[in-house]
């Protein structure tokens, strides 16, 4: 399985996967590609996606949750699996600080194999 490497001055590396790092690249409007750079001038914007996809996902995950509470309470059997999966807010965490710390120093971000 293929990885990528995420670099920038504000931040150590990042070693991901390749297919959760085409997911998160996906997000923040960077095409499939096997190098790319998300510039200075660029990042906010990044930051601000990702960070809007992530908590999208949670309210879906609380409203699951809460459709599988009323389930459970009528008495019927509910799947839990949304709860025991790893969330897109795990697999990004290292970036969006990667993000952040870019953001704050006003470097870019690149990624490669």
């Amino acid at each position: 399985m293929a990885l990528v490497v995420f670099r920038s001055k504000a931040a150590g590396e990042i070693f991901m996967f390749a297919e959760t790092a085409r997911r998160l690249l996906a997000i923040i409007g960077k095409g499939d590609t096997a190098r790319g750079v998300i510039s200075a001038e660029q990042v906010a914007d990044a930051l601000a996606r990702l960070t809007a996809a992530v908590e999208e996902e949670k309210a879906q995950i609380r409203q699951a949750r809460e459709e599988s509470e009323a389930a459970q309470r009528r008495g019927e059997a509910a799947a839990d699996e949304a709860a025991r999966a790893i969330t897109l807010s795990q697999r990004a965490h290292p970036l969006l600080e990667m993000l952040r710390a870019a953001e704050r120093k006003r470097v870019d971000v690149t990624w490669g194999v």
